[in-house]
């Protein structure tokens, strides 16, 4: 960031009136810009928010807060309005995206105002974090698909799961007749058969799983280092024949939750099947566990290709896959038996490769 001047009217403003006090006290972040977009102006709230103290963001440019595509727009709505003094946002709120220093960003809602002084127009935003109210909308959506899930899952295994079993049935005895030996075009067609019912049947015990995860009556207290353990091996089959490397930082002391064992451990599987899918054949797979703020979090972190937001906002959703031959039901059902646990699931993924899936359960007691 390159330093500037602050404008010394601005700063007259500022200590001659209890303005400086009023914006100090609000509880959202307050930042204000001149007309060459430098900011003039910030609060503690905004100080906390994006990471910069005072010093580092009064005079310089306000585009590093603000990612691309908006910085453009942004640009564009102060120079309209410098030309033609219509504001198509001022007094108004909208939603968009903001960056820490850090270069992460999150979601915002940030209304408008303009003053002028001196001569002069300064443009201030009062900026409010919305990453919880987002995560709690998500929340509410995917309920509510669950519940929708939930009216037809009885019907659809009722309807489907009889007649699937009577054609897988009749497609393996005709498969294994010696008569069909020697025909292999209708060998490879039985086989095809055989593979696409296991596939519907897979799909069916997914809806299950997703709609009743069964796990309350089976809840014990239990050790996240131990299922971590021996879930890696069970996972060890799977890395044969692939290059792909599991390295695991695991804390040394036990880290006690109360959860269905079984449950667990097929949500970890389910994350390092996961993984092993996004590496295609090569990589490397980090497994941390610890003990954080009377919570459990346990991140498993592989080195793939990123997932694009519009993706990750989507991938705990039932039915939404990336794959080809995916049902959308494995992350679904994983969200589903965390949350059954009391705890969270969260996917970071930024920049051109990693993703991250982070699970956080309540700490036995706790």
């Amino acid at each position: 960031m390159k330093k500037c001047a602050v404008l010394p009217e601005f700063s007259r403003l500022m200590s001659d009136t209890i303005v400086w006090d009023i914006l100090a006290s609000v509880a959202d972040a307050v930042v204000t810009i001149d007309e060459e977009h430098r900011v003039v102006y910030c609060n503690k709230v905004a100080e906390r928010m994006f990471g910069y103290s005072f010093d580092e963001l009064v005079g310089t440019d306000v585009s590093p807060l603000i990612p691309e595509p908006h910085v453009s727009v942004h640009r564009g709505y102060v120079d309209r309005y410098l030309q033609t003094k219509e504001g198509r946002v001022i007094g108004k709120s909208r939603e968009c995206s903001a960056r820490r220093k850090d270069g992460s960003t999150f979601p915002v809602e940030i209304s408008y105002s303009v003053s002028e002084t001196a001569g002069k127009l300064y443009f201030t935003a009062v900026i409010r974090d919305i990453s919880e109210r987002k995560r709690l909308e998500h929340e509410v959506r995917f309920m509510e698909k669950l519940a929708n899930v939930g009216k037809a899952v009885a019907n659809v295994v009722h309807e489907i799961r009889k007649p699937l079993v009577l054609i897988g049935g009749f497609a393996r005895q005709a498969e294994s007749c010696t008569a069909l030996k020697a025909d292999e075009k209708t060998r490879r067609k039985l086989k095809i058969v055989v593979n696409e019912v296991k596939r519907l049947e897979g799909l069916l015990s997914g809806i299950h799983l997703l709609t009743r995860p069964e796990v309350a009556s089976h809840k014990r207290p239990v050790s996240v280092d131990e299922l971590l353990r021996e879930t890696f091996e069970l996972f060890d089959p799977m890395l044969q024949g692939k290059q792909i490397h599991l390295q695991t930082d695991i804390a040394p002391q036990s880290i006690p939750v109360t959860g269905d064992p079984d449950r667990l451990k097929q949500v970890f599987l389910n994350l390092l099947q996961n993984a092993v899918e996004a590496l295609e054949g090569s990589g490397t797979i980090r497994v941390t566990a610890r003990s954080e703020d009377g919570r459990a979090r346990i991140e498993f972190e592989n080195d793939g290709p990123a997932i694009p937001q519009e993706m990750a906002d989507r991938i705990f959703d039932p039915f939404f896959t990336t794959k080809a031959d995916g049902t959308g039901l494995g992350l679904a059902v994983t969200k589903n038996i965390i949350n059954d646990h009391g705890g969270e699931i969260s996917i970071r993924s930024e920049g051109g490769r990693g993703v991250s899936f982070i699970v956080t359960l309540p700490l036995s007691g706790e």
